[in-house]
């Protein structure tokens, strides 16, 4: 038996060979001396380990082999035609860092040189504006970094020379480059403490020991927190189907930096929140928080939540990818991993509840005893309400959005049940100031609106979370336990106060009870609700992400730039700062493309999909065209589909099928991640859209702003690699260009 490491990139083979490379693993695992594998060392080499495997007539695996245990160790470095793998065997050496510890595979260094340098630097042009490099403003030399991260002298004085944005890309990103590396290089370049870039890789004070052989030297190295950027070690068979088939290394078991492993493994005293942009890795470690709870407490019950059904499922899918034997469950309260939406936690909470506790917390949470709840409101009921009452209301004051808002989250969110509550209850954070007179006349409207639900037996999802929540509440004041023993929170931003409230009802306070992960720069759904307010204290127990690792540098720099100046409040009610978001990636400048008409418009998007289908190799389904509205949608499907380009359209709980472009709305995106991207529609008639805005006061307009650039924000970060902007007529406000 031989035990197997994969390094990063060596599942890049095409369709047709992806085979017979899983079928020479499967064998090299089983018995690394059978004849038919062909293992041959290198006559000429720089590392003796190098090796080379025969996976068919014209292809050659490269593999380093390792004696450091009772079996031997392989590293795989991937398949290349005959003459490219000998040549690659013979002038690589897998090493450790002599002074970050951290296993490398580098080329053979040029004569002279202790360390390969990286790939000749031309600068490209300068596109954006004057750039102040953070290396050479925080003083950085070369050899201060290879003193203290062991990153080569020619690498850091590329980084520290590079005088553009694009110059300093493309030393990082450069393949000579190991990405730890590339990683610490950004951070520090960004501004990041040297002790801190170090902490997030896992670097400590590397000493050599002389007693270990080299071979045992490198499988420590391999272990490295940051090592596993570039190899991941191979459990089995199935591990081996798994990255060899799929494109991505970071798609393999829900890749995970090594800088946020902590945050997955380390217990707590109590909750803790991790912030982040989109795409820096928020959802992962959540998944693997799970994965550790449950691994490390098999008799707990743990719930991963999130806000929307979609978000859910593909939660449930990605931990299942993580661990297949990981139990899950969708019903509360059993010993496993349960993944289901937080509406959907409240519904249940509520079905189960005996009639007495529906009845008391019917009493407590709206104030009649009333526990009929077969349908769910809507803001409809609202505009019943407005009609039925004889008010002294202005417009701002007298419409859904403003009622709803003060509705949730000061009425519910405080348990009020009569007008003497609502005229004392503290109202900080609402920003539209009401006296006493205003605030009679507000109840007289939330009165009418819950005595028209209850006629029809309805309750909204706000309601139904903070009866769950009171349903809780008073079991355990009769001496029962909670349904879960930790709470995973994903999306925390788009929660409400009712949401609030429930989660802080399902899980005791304590050790390890709620994690929490959220983006305050996409918050589509929710207000801003200070934890503190419900019983959740995170002081001290907040940390934040900055790396992305979907987006490229240029994708992000544009989403980012939606949110410039724009301040942004974090659930703890304190700022929120975009401004240091990175990214490790490097691709086009995104495209804004404004046109006179729509059908223009269409044009130029039917324009840019056959032009990225063109390659028969690339995968129509990672196209996403994303609109505000879900009538753009059809008008969308339709108007490609007369230009000769067939869509899907992907909506509700609808999954994506292979083959087509996907058009969605930007709200359904959420969550989802495409190669290439058309921001389509988006001109002053669509976003904001305007309807929405209407008769609003200037605290509720804000927000609805907000969440507007939030949303295309949210759009923007979808694209990994290329991103179109597009509008017909005048271009968004939030987009800050000309017409």
């Amino acid at each position: 038996m031989a035990s197997v490491t994969l390094m990063k990139g060596a599942n890049k083979v095409d369709g047709s060979l992806k085979g017979k490379v899983l079928d020479f693993l499967y064998k090299l695992q089983e018995d690394d001396t059978a004849p038919g594998l062909h293992i041959e060392p290198m006559k000429t080499y720089k590392d003796s380990r190098a090796r080379t495997g025969r996976v068919d007539q014209q292809f050659r695996a490269v593999l380093f082999r390792l004696n450091a245990g009772t079996e031997p160790h392989y590293v795989y470095a991937g398949t290349f035609n005959h003459d490219e793998a000998i040549k690659k065997a013979q002038t690589s050496i897998l090493t450790v860092n002599p002074v970050s510890g951290i296993a490398e595979l580098i080329s053979a260094p040029a004569e002279g040189s202790a360390t390969p340098p990286p790939a000749a630097v031309v600068p490209p042009a300068a596109t954006g504006p004057a750039y102040e490099n953070g290396l050479q403003k925080a003083g950085y030399t070369p050899s201060y970094l290879l003193e203290e991260l062991g990153i080569p002298e020619r690498t850091g004085a590329a980084a520290i020379g590079a005088a553009s944005v694009e110059a300093f890309e493309q030393v990082v990103t450069d393949e000579a480059v190991p990405e730890w590396q590339g990683l610490a290089l950004i951070d520090l370049e960004a501004g990041k403490s040297l002790p801190d870039v170090k902490e997030g890789l896992g670097i400590g004070d590397y000493v050599d020991d002389p007693t270990k052989s080299e071979d045992e030297k490198l499988a420590e190295a391999l272990k490295h927190p940051a090592s596993k950027l570039e190899f991941t070690y191979a459990k089995g068979s199935e591990d081996l189907e798994y990255v060899i088939n799929n494109e991505s290394f970071q798609d393999w078991l829900v890749f995970l930096h090594p800088a946020q492993d902590q945050y997955a493994v380390k217990d707590r005293n109590g909750a803790f929140r991790l912030s982040g942009g989109a795409g820096t890795g928020k959802t992962v470690v959540a998944i693997h928080r799970a994965k550790h709870l449950a691994d490390h407490f098999p008799d707990s019950r743990i719930l991963l939540t999130t806000y929307t059904k979609t978000l859910a499922d593909s939660l449930a899918q990605n931990l299942g990818r993580l661990d297949p034997g990981l139990k899950q469950s969708d019903k509360l309260g059993e010993t496993a991993v349960t993944v289901t939406g937080i509406d959907s936690v409240a519904a249940q909470i509520w079905a189960k509840a005996s009639t007495e506790e529906q009845t008391g917390a019917s009493s407590a949470v709206l104030g009649t005893p009333d526990a009929a709840a077969t349908s769910r409101s809507n803001d409809k009921e609202w505009g019943e309400a407005l009609e039925q009452v004889e008010h002294k209301l202005e417009p701002a004051l007298a419409n859904p959005t403003f009622l709803g808002q003060e509705y949730l989250s000061i009425v519910l969110a405080n348990s009020v049940t009569d007008r003497d509550g609502y005229l004392t209850v503290p109202r900080g954070g609402r920003g539209t100031p009401l006296n006493r007179t205003k605030r009679i006349e507000v109840w007289k409207v939330i009165e009418a609106y819950r005595r028209i639900c209850r006629s029809k037996g309805a309750v909204s999802y706000p309601e139904l979370a903070a009866l769950a929540a009171e349903v809780l509440r008073l079991r355990a004041a009769g001496g029962g336990g909670c349904p879960f023993n930790h709470v995973i929170v994903d999306e925390a931003q788009d929660f409400h106060a009712g949401h609030w409230l429930l989660l802080r009802a399902l899980v005791a306070p304590g050790a390890n009870d709620l994690f929490i992960a959220e983006d305050s720069h996409q918050r589509i759904y929710g207000q801003k609700v200070p934890l503190s307010r419900f019983g959740i204290q995170i002081v001290g127990r907040s940390r934040r992400l900055t790396l992305n690792y979907r987006t490229t540098a240029q994708n992000l720099a544009f989403a980012v730039g939606l949110l410039s100046g724009i301040p942004f409040t974090d659930i703890e009610d304190t700022a929120e700062e975009s401004a240091d978001y990175r990214s490790a990636r490097s691709g086009p400048t995104p495209q804004l493309e404004g046109k006179e008409s729509l059908s223009k418009e269409l044009d130029n998007a039917a324009g840019w999909i056959k032009a990225w289908t063109t390659d028969p190799d690339f995968a129509p389904e990672t196209i996403g065209v994303l609109v505000r509205s879900g009538k753009q949608v059809d008008l969308l499907v339709s108007g490609l589909l007369e230009r000769g380009v067939s869509t899907q359209k992907v909506s509700g709980d609808k999954e994506a099928h292979p083959g087509e472009p996907v058009v969605m709305t930007m709200h359904r995106a959420k969550g989802m991640e495409f190669s290439k991207v058309i921001l389509f529609g988006v001109g002053e008639a669509n976003m904001p859209l305007q309807w929405a805005l209407k008769d609003l006061g200037e605290a509720e307009k804000s927000d609805a702003l907000l969440q507007e650039r939030s949303l295309l924000y949210v759009a923007a970060t979808r694209a990994r690699d290329e991103l179109v902007v597009s509008w017909s007529g005048k271009p968004s406000e939030l987009l800050g260009v000309g017409a």
